[in-house]
């Protein structure tokens, strides 16, 4: 892994935990409401509080928090590393008995009060989280771990994108890791059982640590099915026919892209990957991209960096120019570590045809899935 990876993992990949005694369920409470900073497009947005703490499988912490439609519906909700019972801070939690992934369906449903209908999915036992995409025989736990970031359905089966990492000797996992790669799991909507695609060189990994992580958002458009993938904070674009996402021959990639600077460059797709079309920067790894019916725009929600601040941005074409970031919501901070991250829109629940949204993010203070009631303009 080479140094500017190591810097950037350590820069926009930890996880800081705070030690601050404080209620995760009242810090809910006592954030009810907020005001956006310095958003043109965004006059009002709330909080909602933590999402997901009512649940019959013991869960008490999770991040991730990403979303897809299945066919039937409802919404896959996929999580990172969830935790079980008690805990007070996630810094430094030994993550060898954790679930490195797990899901929850949720219904169609106005999320306005937050998330009350969900179920996350058992394993056989009926009282633990089950992990969605399973370990290899050869993956050790206490020192790799399968991270579940988002995906697609595709007629009847379902397939996810992840994060394979790590673990570094002697080193918390939020504060550094080693990023192996990105592979593909697929599954029948009708079980999520999902099995992990073989990438061509035989192993699991279709692009590697050195690679984008292509796969952290997928949209589709008409028959192409578009991955997003971050790169030392830039945001990088694949693309495939949907009926080919498992086939990585089948891939080309953004590698000239219009700018606010340069709006007048055309789009060029290549088979081969090159560093030189990234469509925006800023971004620790995890985001989203919808298409707005209301703005009649793109839009993109992420953290931005370490600042503690979740930001927007709008394009008249997935390929860019995208708008410089405008900030959207600056929570309240609980302790002086507390970390903003995983910031994305869930546009399966918006309303009123797209001017009120829903995003999620996490604070490492709480580790749970936090989210707010966007309004637009």
């Amino acid at each position: 892994m080479n140094s500017s990876r190591r810097k950037f993992l350590a820069h926009s990949s930890a996880l800081l935990a705070s030690n601050v005694a404080f209620s995760r369920r009242s810090w809910a409470e006592h954030c009810s409401a907020a005001q956006p900073v310095g958003a043109s497009l965004i006059p009002s947005v709330r909080l909602l509080g933590n999402q997901f703490l009512d649940n019959k499988v013991g869960v008490t912490g999770a991040d991730g928090a990403t979303s897809i439609v299945l066919p039937s519906g409802e919404s896959l909700w996929i999580f990172g590393d969830t935790v079980e019972g008690p805990f007070k801070t996630i810094r430094g939690l030994d993550l060898t008995n954790l679930r490195s992934n797990t899901g929850a369906t949720v219904p169609k449903q106005d999320a306005s009060q937050g998330i009350r209908n969900f179920k996350f999915l058992a394993d056989e036992s009926g009282k633990r989280p089950r992990q969605l995409v399973p370990f290899a025989t050869d993956e050790n736990p206490a020192a790799n771990r399968i991270w579940a970031i988002h995906g697609i359905a595709i007629e009847s089966q379902i397939y996810l994108f992840y994060h394979r990492i790590t673990l570094l000797k002697s080193v918390d996992v939020f504060v550094n890791f080693q990023l192996d790669g990105m592979g593909i799991a697929k599954a029948d909507a009708n079980n999520l059982s999902f099995g992990r695609l073989p990438a061509p060189d035989k192993t699991s990994l279709f692009w590697k640590g050195t690679d984008p992580s292509f796969g952290v958002w997928v949209n589709r458009s008409d028959d192409y099915v578009y991955l997003w993938g971050c790169l030392m904070t830039g945001m990088h674009l694949a693309r495939t026919h949907a009926r080919s996402v498992g086939d990585l021959s089948s891939y080309e990639y953004l590698v000239e892209a219009p700018t606010v600077d340069e709006p007048k460059v055309s789009p060029r797709w290549s088979p081969r990957f090159q560093p030189t079309g990234a469509l925006f920067d800023a971004v620790p790894n995890e985001m989203s991209v919808s298409f707005n019916s209301h703005l009649n725009k793109f839009i993109a929600f992420h953290s931005l960096q370490r600042e503690h601040k979740i930001v927007m941005r709008t394009a008249e074409k997935l390929t860019g120019p995208w708008s410089a970031p405008q900030v959207a919501y600056q929570p309240e901070r609980i302790g002086d570590d507390d970390l903003i991250y995983a910031a994305k829109e869930h546009p399966e629940l918006a309303r009123e045809n797209g001017k009120v949204l829903y995003v999620t993010y996490v604070n490492s203070a709480t580790y749970i899935p936090q989210l707010i009631e966007v309004t637009l303009r």
